[in-house]
């Protein structure tokens, strides 16, 4: 009996744990906007928690980076899948990042200290990009759409 209740406790805080790391599911207080970090001559050097769709992934030989459309995260720090964009903005991450699987369209957050303020071009418009040196990262799973009609067809 004792054993079957260690089982049970065990399984239920087991449901509970979170596998999204904790600086993607709790915003740093104070967390910059992208259009704070923006508005200076010099990058911020603060903690900030930002995602949004990736556009672009290139691999260097040490690191990956990540170009991301923003957008407003919700719960948990989930970026909304809406057309409302913040603009854009860089992260770089140690490591190799598959860009196959950190695909064009998907969803990420980024948690990490903006590092620099980078020009770059979109199409032949300059833009100036927030460059985030990413501590911690999470890419969120694909949303599958239910092919369940939400009702039963009765005789």
């Amino acid at each position: 009996m004792k054993n079957l209740l260690f089982v049970m406790l065990a399984l239920v805080l087991s449901g509970c744990a979170s596998h999204i790391p904790l600086t993607v599911r709790k915003a740093p207080t104070p967390n910059p906007t992208l259009a704070d970090a923006l508005a200076q001559a010099e990058p911020l050097k603060q903690p900030v928690r930002w995602g949004g769709t990736i556009l672009a992934v290139v691999n260097h030989p040490n690191d990956t980076e990540i170009e991301i459309l923003a957008k407003k995260l919700g719960r948990y720090g989930k970026p909304s899948d809406g057309d409302d964009t913040q603009g854009r903005f860089l992260a770089r991450v140690d490591g190799f990042l598959d860009p196959a699987v950190y695909a064009q369209g998907r969803l990420v957050t980024v948690f990490g200290l903006i590092d620099a303020l980078v020009e770059r071009n979109v199409g032949e418009k300059p833009y100036r990009y927030p460059l985030i040196k990413a501590q911690s990262q999470y890419l969120w799973p694909r949303e599958v759409e239910n092919p369940y009609p939400g009702y039963y067809p009765y005789g």
